[in-house]
């Protein structure tokens, strides 16, 4: 009699983690949006490093340091982003966590508007990201601006802003 509550037991224990597996594993993928603006705070020919504010499934605020092949070319012109600048988030609250890191593993910078005769230049930011510590992977989306003007004759960059979204997961 032993033997058959044991198997009973055993059978009710498995088809118990049968059903629980798909819940967990749907838990897990989870998805978290935000939208984001900021400014790019330094900048070489290959590294671009920006911070700002976020918002949408927390408040926070956030940092990326984008690793690209020189920009450049016309409208359309597709440059690699290449995997290694760093992602960051410091959220106001738990949700998705207070702090959230990541990598950049690939992407490209497309040139909207190349910015002929010292006008804005514009960017299409399309990045993957790899290691994102609360969900694994994610996906940068952002529009990057160069603001010039001329001044005697000379072109001159002023500021940088950039706006989109992230989504984690």
């Amino acid at each position: 009699m032993k033997a058959l509550h044991r198997r009973i037991a055993a059978a009710v224990l498995v088809a118990s983690l049968v059903v629980l597996v798909p819940v967990t594993a749907g838990a897990a993928t989870k998805t978290y949006r935000f939208g984001i603006s900021g400014t790019e705070v330094s900048a070489t020919s290959t590294t671009g490093r920006f911070v700002g504010a976020a918002s949408g499934n927390a408040l926070g605020t956030w940092y990326a340091e984008v690793v690209h092949v020189p920009l450049g070319g016309g409208v359309g012109a597709r440059v690699a982003i290449q995997s290694g600048g760093s992602f960051g988030m410091a959220l106001a609250q738990a949700e998705p966590a207070f702090l959230v890191s990541g990598q950049f593993s690939g992407g490209t910078i497309t040139t909207i508007n190349p910015g002929a005769h010292c006008t804005n230049q514009v960017y299409a930011v399309d990045g993957d990201l790899r290691n994102v510590s609360v969900t694994g992977t994610g996906h940068f989306v952002a529009t990057l601006t160069h603001h010039r003007r001329s001044v005697l004759g000379r072109c001159w960059l002023y500021a940088a802003t950039v706006g989109g979204t992230v989504t984690l997961g």
